[in-house]
C-alpha cells in the first residue's frame, strides 16, 4: 500500500513538473514571437544610423582628399559687355568624381562586414517604463550596398544681379541588411555640394553639358 503511494506521489510530482516545463516553454515561445520582430526592428533603426554615418564618412574623406574646384568642372561664357551667355560643365570630369565617390561608399560597406548591434529587451518590450533597461541582447547584422548617384544644378538668388550656382551630388545607396537570415532592404539618399560660386549677371536659363 505505501509502495503504491509512493509511486502515485512520484509520478504526480513528475506529472507537475512535465506540466511546468510545457508552460514555461510556452511562454518562453510566445515571448520570443512577441520579442523578436521588434528587436529586429529596433536593430534595424540603429543599422540606418550606420550606414547613414558611413556614407557620409566616405563622401567626406574624398571631398577632404582632392575635392573638385568650380573651374575644374564648370565653364562660364561671357558676352563682350560681361554677360553671361551660357554656362558649360564638364561631364567626363564629374563622371569621375562621381564614381570614385560611389566606389569608396560601396568599399566602405564591404569592409565593415558584419556589425554587432546591441538592443535593449527592455525597450523591444514596448513598454515605455522598461525603456532602455536590460538585458541586452546582442544581434550580429551584415550589409552589403548598392550606390547610384548624380549631379544636380541649384541656382539661388545671391544679390542683386548676383546668382549662386551650386553644383550638388545626390546620392542613393540600397543597402541590404542581413540578421539570422532575416533580410531587410533599406535606402540612405543624401546630398552633398561638391563645388559652389556666385556668378555676377544675368544667368542664362538653359545649361550645356559637354
Amino acid at each position: 500500500m505505501r509502495r503504491r503511494q509512493f509511486c502515485y506521489r512520484r509520478n504526480s510530482w513528475i506529472y507537475k513538473a512535465v506540466c511546468v516545463f510545457i508552460v514555461f516553454l510556452i511562454s518562453l515561445l510566445l515571448v520570443d514571437a512577441k520579442l523578436r520582430p521588434a528587436l529586429y526592428e529596433l536593430a534595424a533603426l540603429e543599422a540606418y544610423a550606420i550606414s547613414s554615418r558611413t556614407v557620409n564618412t566616405a563622401v567626406e574623406k574624398i571631398l577632404s582628399e582632392n575635392p573638385p574646384a568650380y573651374s575644374e568642372i564648370v565653364s562660364i561664357n561671357f558676352a563682350d559687355n560681361n554677360a553671361v551667355t551660357g554656362i558649360t560643365t564638364d561631364v567626363v570630369k564629374m563622371n569621375l568624381f562621381k564614381s570614385r565617390v560611389t566606389n569608396a561608399i560601396d568599399t566602405e560597406f564591404n569592409r565593415k562586414g558584419k556589425t554587432e548591434i546591441t538592443v535593449s529587451l527592455g525597450t523591444a518590450s514596448g513598454i515605455a517604463l522598461f525603456s532602455g533597461w536590460g538585458p541586452y541582447v546582442d544581434v550580429d547584422v551584415g550589409f552589403s550596398s548598392s550606390t547610384q548617384s548624380d549631379f544636380e544644378n541649384i541656382f539661388t538668388s545671391a544679390g542683386i544681379n548676383q546668382t549662386q550656382h551650386s553644383v550638388m551630388l545626390n546620392i542613393e545607396t540600397t543597402v541590404i541588411l542581413a540578421m539570422s537570415g532575416k533580410r531587410i532592404k533599406q535606402t540612405v539618399e543624401t546630398s552633398f555640394c561638391v563645388a559652389q560660386t556666385v556668378i555676377v549677371g544675368t544667368v542664362p536659363g538653359v545649361m550645356v553639358e559637354g
